[in-house]
C-alpha cells in the first residue's frame, strides 16, 4: 500500500488527483489543506489547517503529518505550491511528485519559459511593453507568473498599456493569438523518453478552466512541439503544455506545467492515468502505455453539488414504486446510496403499498430480497407512519402525503427521491 498524500487538496487539480487515485487498490489517499475546502466532502482521509506555505512553521508540520500517516509520496496540487516544495524536497520526510527545481521554476515564469525556448518558432512574437506602437496592436498581456485567466489583458489600444505600466506585477505581452486552445497532456519516464502525449481541444472555458474538452487526434506539428519542449527541459512523470492558433493557423505556446490539469481526465480516460503513474514511477516501477487509446473522449464540467447533513441513522425505510423503480427502471442513484449505506452497517427496510406481488417485482427487477433486512408489504390505506419502528431512521418516498404523515407522526428525516445526493458520502 502506497500512502499518498495531496496538497493543497481542495483544488481543482486535488479534486482531479482524488478522482484518478481513490478507486485504486494500492493507494490510501490523504487530503491535506490550510482552510476549510471542498477537499473534505471527497477525500475519505481529510486533514485540514496546516499553516500557508510561506509560514515558517510549514515545513515542520507538514513532516509531523507526513511521519505520523507514514506517507510515501507527496502530491503539490497548485502552481505557487509546487514550485515552493520542489525547492524544499530536501526538507520533506517522503517522496514528491514532481520535475526538478529547475524546471519547476523554469515554467512557473512565461518570460522564462519563453526565453529558453525563444529559438522555436512555435514561441509567440513577445514585445517590450515600452516600446509598442499603434502599428502593433492588438496584443495580449498575461501576468508572467498567474494561472488560469487571473489579469490577461487585451491590448486594443495604447492606453490600455497604462495599467501594466503602473502595476507591481510583471506582464508578458506577446502577439494575440485569435484561434482555437488545446492542450497537450504528457507523461515522461525516467529515461527522458515521452512515453503518453494526449491532445484536447478546449472548447468551452470559465474563469480560466476548461469546462468542456475533446480528445482531438494529434498533427504531426504539434507532436514535433511535444518533442522539442520533452527535450528542452527536463521533466519526469506528468506535465502538460497549452497552444493557441495564431491568425495564420500556426501553434503557437501559451505555457507549461509540471503537474496535473484539471480537466487532464479527458486524458485519463483514453487509457493512461498520469497521476497514479507517476507515483509509481516515483516508487521506483517501471511505466509502460497501453497500445491502443480511446480515440473519442468528450468532458464537460459543471459545479457539483456535495452536501453535510447533520442527521443520524441505523435504519433506512424506502418506498418501491416510483422511488426505488422509475419510469426508466431501476433508480441507480438510490441503489447506489443503498448499497453504500450496507456497506456503512445500516439496515434496509423495504416499505410499500405495491399493488402486485412483490417478490416477483423484486426479481423481475433484478433486485435481491437479501437487500432488505425487511420487507412491509402494505395492503390497504394504512399509513407508513404505523411501520415505522425506530426512531433512528430515515424515509425515502416520492409521495409528499406519506412524507408528510411520517414526518409529523414519527419525526424522523424524510426525503424525495431528487434529495438522494444530498445522502451520499461522495468521500
Amino acid at each position: 500500500m502506497i500512502n499518498v498524500l495531496v496538497f493543497p487538496c481542495g483544488s481543482e487539480i486535488g479534486l482531479e488527483v482524488n478522482n484518478a487515485l481513490k478507486y485504486d487498490k494500492h493507494i490510501n489517499l490523504y487530503g491535506l489543506s490550510s482552510v476549510s475546502s471542498h477537499g473534505k466532502l471527497v477525500y475519505k482521509n481529510y486533514i485540514e489547517g496546516i499553516s500557508f506555505i510561506y509560514e515558517d512553521t510549514f515545513i515542520d508540520e507538514l513532516n509531523e503529518i507526513i511521519c505520523e500517516k507514514n506517507i510515501d509520496v507527496l502530491v503539490p496540487a497548485y502552481d505557487d505550491v509546487i514550485l515552493f516544495l520542489s525547492k524544499h524536497r530536501d526538507s520533506i520526510k517522503c517522496k514528491l511528485v514532481t520535475s526538478s527545481d529547475n524546471t519547476c521554476e523554469i515554467c512557473r515564469s512565461k518570460k522564462k519559459t519563453y526565453d529558453l525556448l525563444r529559438k522555436y518558432d512555435f514561441v509567440p512574437r513577445v514585445y517590450d511593453v515600452n516600446t509598442i506602437t499603434k502599428q502593433n496592436l492588438p496584443l495580449f498581456a498575461k501576468p508572467d507568473i498567474g494561472q488560469g485567466s487571473q489579469g490577461i489583458k487585451k491590448i486594443e489600444a495604447i492606453e490600455d498599456l497604462e495599467s501594466i505600466l503602473v502595476s507591481n506585477e510583471r506582464y508578458v505581452v506577446s502577439e494575440l493569438l485569435p484561434g482555437t486552445e488545446y492542450t497537450i497532456d504528457c507523461f515522461t519516464d525516467t529515461d527522458g523518453e515521452l512515453i503518453v502525449s494526449s491532445m484536447r481541444e478546449r472548447k468551452r472555458i470559465k474563469s480560466g478552466i476548461s469546462v468542456n474538452s475533446v480528445a482531438v487526434k494529434m498533427p504531426d506539428e504539434v507532436k514535433t512541439i511535444a518533442n522539442i519542449i520533452n527535450r528542452e527541459i527536463e521533466f519526469i512523470g506528468v506535465w502538460f503544455f497549452q497552444l493557441k492558433l495564431d491568425a495564420e493557423g500556426k501553434y503557437k505556446l501559451l505555457e507549461i506545467a509540471p503537474r496535473v490539469a484539471g480537466s487532464m481526465s479527458t486524458s485519463r480516460i483514453r487509457g493512461f492515468n498520469f497521476i497514479l503513474n507517476s507515483i509509481y514511477q516515483v516508487m521506483g516501477y517501471k511505466i509502460r502505455a497501453i497500445p491502443h487509446l480511446i480515440d473519442y473522449v468528450e468532458v464537460d464540467r459543471a459545479l457539483s453539488n456535495k452536501y453535510v447533513l447533520d442527521i443520524h441513522y441505523n435504519y433506512i425505510y424506502v418506498d418501491f414504486d416510483d422511488t426505488i423503480i422509475t419510469n426508466d427502471g431501476v433508480n441507480p442513484i438510490l441503489m447506489a446510496f443503498l448499497y453504500q449505506s450496507i456497506n456503512k452497517g445500516k439496515k434496509l427496510i423495504l416499505l410499500t403499498r405495491h399493488a402486485n406481488e412483490i417478490f416477483e417485482s423484486l426479481e423481475k427487477n433484478k433486485i435481491a430480497y437479501s437487500l432488505f433486512e425487511d420487507v412491509i408489504h402494505l395492503k390497504d390505506e394504512e399509513p407508513k407512519s404505523n411501520s415505522i419502528a425506530h426512531k433512528d431512521a430515515i424515509l425515502i418516498d416520492d409521495s409528499f402525503r406519506e412524507r408528510y404523515d411520517v414526518s409529523e407522526k414519527c419525526g424522523i428525516p424524510v426525503f424525495d427521491i431528487d434529495c438522494i445526493e444530498a445522502l451520499i458520502d461522495w468521500r
